[in-house]
């Protein structure tokens, strides 16, 4: 049987939005990084192409799933869509929870000890039908009988794109001490700091022990990290440059064909 590092991380989702930050976290945190992308797809990995490993399958068909997790010690799953299209066959059922329960069933058939399960916090504009879905999926990842971490994130933001006026309305209420109690879950969250934080439970999962983890210490986390990321780079820098750095933004999600 092949040993299974906690550090060798499979990633479904490892392109998008979220995902592409969750892989370059898990790197800086020295992770051995796994992305499961579907075939000549990548190119969307970008410059993080040489770093990591690719295994091709397509999380809508089991078949090609086979044997994908071998000798990994987590899987973490991103993949999901708040946007339906029925006429494709791409309701919220098929794209958060059917995804989810196949790449589950990896983790299952390949004897991966941990499951990270990317969910969703009740919050103001998400879908009833994709909430729904989300919660599907954790009962399924619940029972499946490897150990889970899932993860309620609140709404989340790129840092240097523009925001819309009711996230900074939610940001700044959900800061009030006290006051910004009951609107914890809604405050939207940096996707930096959410990345730094699945990247931390990921690295600290094991084969024991289950968390349902709040936006509350999603938030916590990901800060944590992202200070102790800071303070190594400090340990380290390199003489400053006045070349400026090449931050473009990763390509979105991955839908069903």
């Amino acid at each position: 049987m092949p040993t299974r590092d906690r550090s060798r991380v499979l990633v479904a989702g490892g392109t998008g939005f979220l995902g592409f930050r969750v892989v370059r976290a898990l790197l800086d945190e020295g992770a051995q990084v796994t992305v499961l992308l579907r075939p000549h797809q990548e190119e969307k990995l970008g410059a993080l192409r040489p770093s990591v490993q690719v295994v091709h399958g397509d999380v809508w068909n089991p078949a090609s799933l086979r044997g994908r997790g071998r000798g990994h010690g987590v899987i973490i799953h991103l993949i999901g869509g708040m946007k339906q299209n029925p006429a494709r066959g791409q309701t919220f059922r098929h794209l958060n929870f059917v995804s989810a329960r196949n790449v589950a069933q990896v983790a299952v058939n390949d004897g991966v000890p941990h499951f990270v399960l990317l969910s969703a916090a009740a919050s103001a504009g998400i879908p009833s039908g994709y909430l729904e879905a989300k919660r599907e999926a954790e009962r399924y990842v619940q029972k499946c009988g490897v150990a889970w971490t899932i993860i309620h994130a609140p709404p989340l933001y790129a840092p240097d794109a523009p925001r819309s006026p009711l996230g900074l309305l939610l940001s700044f209420l959900g800061a009030l001490p006290l006051l910004g109690l009951p609107l914890s879950a809604m405050r939207p969250l940096s996707a930096e700091l959410a990345a730094r934080a699945i990247a931390q439970l990921a690295l600290s999962a094991d084969s024991f022990k289950n968390r349902l983890i709040s936006p509350v210490q999603l938030r916590r986390i990901g800060a944590a990290a992202e200070r102790r990321l800071r303070q190594r780079q400090a340990q380290v820098a390199p003489p400053s440059s006045d070349e400026p750095l090449d931050d473009d933004e990763p390509p979105f999600g991955w839908l069903p064909r």
